[in-house]
């Protein structure tokens, strides 16, 4: 036996010499191999070796390993792998015999230091592994075995078919159900004037297609699985395939209930956001409606900071539950992070201009819902100022949308603003010849502005003189109106009255023009300077 154990030390450890030479042979150096090479059998992994050992490297003796396994005669596959310790030099480690066969050895410089397992642990577990692959040859050499394990593999094979197309057909019906619904236009999600329902519609469909590529996944990850493990050869990858699953599994669950106490900390801080920004938007809402009168804040102001106080509020939660989200610390997590700064930093620039131009025409107050205004060169009614543009209502019927940064650097008139006080004043200006009086001019145009509806009697209409030109004097009325919404409508009808008047009093509008000097001066006598509508000045 001792003859036996030596030769099997020599031989297994990896010596090509006799015993004799191995003792009389110089130990040469070891070196450790940190993953170890496996001696592997129809995917089984028996060992690892780790050790060179007298030249031998650890491929080599792998590779030995291996042909002595499967060079065990069928006839002889009834018998136990034994294990038996030997010493031979320096050296010690366990044998695997075989009804009298040198399998392989394994000293103890082949252990995995990290396992902390003994030499003979790893030599009985070893030994199990080469007699299961006995029991799996034999059944290899079975006809009726593997005539079972094939028909069980064709049943499997049909079940796995069926309920692959099941899914599909499932799946594909599901998303042409969807579809159609998302062309309904009855039925809408509206935010903000975007019906959203097609788009959450299309992302639910997506969703359930990723869902069901996972379960065609699934489906045959199982079913390989299965196929494999059927088959004595193949059996090893697949427990492999099934240990892999079982790991996965196993590590989602640990992920999962290690994940518990974070999500229950980012739920806690969403709950407590959620309730501030309930509170903080109800309040400012009551300001936005006039139920609370503050006088530091219009309403018109309260709809804007209400969101912004909002949004302030979910970033704060954002930021305080990002270290609690599962994976946050993860290097893939924190590449999407800079992936998305960057496209924000690049992308946003001339946003957050047209944001900050919204919150300048917002606090500033320039421009009000349903006032009419001027904008450079486009007037009308505004119809809505948003963060990042204002709408005006044209009176052509034409809604015009101007960017905020544009607004902000162009001149904007506010004809409706002063309206509550003392109302719009428009005017309009007529020229009329040096022989016409002016007190006749004056009482004309305020005639017409009497006669016009819309033009308020206080304060009182007035007619200016603008400038005595070469043929014609200017005249300019002035009038005030309630409505400058009708600022149009009211000019239209004060043009027709002050023709009209002009016509009763045969006063020519038109203005003279000379190409020559007039053969008499061109003035108005002093007992005509207050035909009618002119009251004659007393004294």
């Amino acid at each position: 036996m001792g003859v036996l154990c030596a030769g099997a030390l020599a031989i297994g450890l990896g010596a090509t010499g006799s015993p004799a030479a191995e003792r009389a042979a110089p130990a040469t150096a070891l070196s450790g191999v940190a993953e170890g090479v496996p001696v592997t059998v129809w995917q089984i992994e028996i060992v690892r070796f780790r050790a060179t050992i007298e030249g031998a490297a650890p491929e080599v003796r792998a590779q030995r390993a291996e042909r002595r396994i499967e060079q065990i005669p069928i006839e002889d596959s009834d018998h136990r792998v034994e294990v038996q310790p030997i010493t031979l030099g320096r050296y010690s480690g366990v044998a695997l015999i075989h009804d009298g066969r040198l399998l392989l050895g394994i000293a103890d410089e082949d252990l995995d230091p990290q396992q902390r397992q003994t030499v003979e642990q790893v030599g009985a577990r070893a030994a199990k592994r080469i007699d299961a692959w006995l029991e799996l040859r034999r059944e290899q050499q079975n006809p009726q075995l593997y005539l079972r394990h094939l028909l069980a593999v064709i049943g499997a094979t049909v079940l796995f078919l069926g309920a692959l197309f099941a899914a599909v057909r499932l799946s594909d019906f599901w998303a042409e159900r969807r579809m159609k619904a998302a062309a309904d236009a009855k039925r809408s999600i509206v935010i903000a004037r975007i019906d959203f329902r097609p788009y959450l519609i299309t992302l639910e469909v997506g969703v359930v297609r990723l869902i069901a590529w996972g379960v065609y996944l699934g489906f045959t990850y199982l079913w390989l699985t299965y196929a494999l493990n059927e088959f004595p050869y193949t059996r090893g990858w697949g427990v492999q395939l099934r240990r892999f699953l079982d790991t996965f599994i196993v590590g989602i669950g640990n992920a999962i209930l290690g994940s518990i106490p974070d999500l229950f900390a980012v739920m806690i801080i969403v709950v407590i956001a959620r309730l501030v920004a309930a509170v903080v938007g109800g309040f400012f809402a009551t300001v936005e409606r006039g139920r609370v009168r503050l006088s530091w804040m219009q309403p018109e102001v309260a709809h804007v900071t209400r969101r912004l106080c909002v949004g302030a509020i979910w970033l704060f939660a954002v930021v305080m539950a990002y270290p609690y989200i599962p994976g946050s610390d993860s290097n893939a997590f924190k590449g999407i992070g800079v992936l998305l700064g960057l496209m924000v930093s690049f992308g946003s620039a001339g946003l957050v201009g047209q944001v900050m131009g919204g919150f300048v025409v917002v606090y500033n107050r320039s421009l009000r819902v349903g006032e009419w205004v001027r904008i450079g060169e486009n007037e009308g009614r505004v119809l809505e100022i948003g963060l990042l543009s204002t709408r005006l209502l044209t009176r052509r019927n034409e809604e015009i949308t101007i960017p905020n940064a544009v607004l902000i650097s162009a001149v904007t008139v506010n004809y409706s603003r002063r309206e509550r006080d003392l109302g719009q004043i428009v005017s309009t200006a007529v020229t009329i010849g040096y022989d016409t009086p002016w007190r006749q001019v004056h009482a004309m145009l305020l005639e017409a502005a009497r006669r016009t509806e819309g033009v308020q009697k206080n304060p009182a209409p007035y007619v200016l003189q603008r400038a005595l030109q070469d043929f014609y004097v200017q005249y300019e009325l002035f009038v005030p109106i309630d409505d400058s919404m009708a600022r149009f409508a009211i000019l239209s009808a004060l043009h027709a009255h002050i023709q009209d008047v002009f016509n009763e009093h045969g006063v020519q509008i038109m203005s003279p023009h000379f190409v020559a000097q007039p053969e008499q001066a061109v003035v108005v006598p002093k007992e005509n300077w207050a035909p009618p509508p002119a009251a004659r000045e007393k004294g």
